[in-house]
């Protein structure tokens, strides 16, 4: 099984799990209090990886880092989102969750379109994959 799999299966048992302590703690905390603290713990997470793995910044390459800048910029906008909406007394976990990531299908679509992934994927199993995610979401918040 290619590491990419495991990495993205990793990735959906952290993120998945993570949502039930975040609504707890936004029942009391400011969600934007609770955003400095989880970007302060990411950041030493990251650096000891980086240390872990002997990476080290590459500031040549600007282009890529505007990309990732914009990219941190929009993942602190939807975590924003999130926390709000977590902090609501009415926000179901089991909803909310299956509502925001429907953004399998905004990555989907943007990958096939910006990145031209086109000719490395099965077009029609990735976008009726995708499509079947935000119909699972959408059922679960009405």
């Amino acid at each position: 099984m290619p590491l990419w799999i495991l990495l993205g299966l990793g990735a959906a048992l952290s993120l998945g799990a993570a949502n039930i302590p975040q609504k707890i703690a936004l029942g009391q905390l400011s969600p934007f209090a609770y955003g400095v603290v989880a970007g302060v713990i990411i950041i030493i997470l990251n650096l000891s990886a980086m240390w872990f793995y002997g990476d080290s910044f590459n500031f040549a390459a600007r282009r890529e880092w505007g990309f990732g800048i914009l990219a941190a910029i929009l993942f602190a906008l939807g975590s924003i989102c999130i926390g709000v909406g977590f902090r609501q007394p009415e926000t179901n976990v089991s909803q909310f969750v299956a509502l925001f990531n429907t953004n399998t299908l905004v990555a989907t679509a943007l990958g096939l379109i910006i990145l031209n992934e086109f000719g490395r994927v099965v077009v029609w199993k990735v976008l009726l994959g995708a499509s079947l995610i935000v119909a699972g979401g959408l059922l679960v918040t009405i």
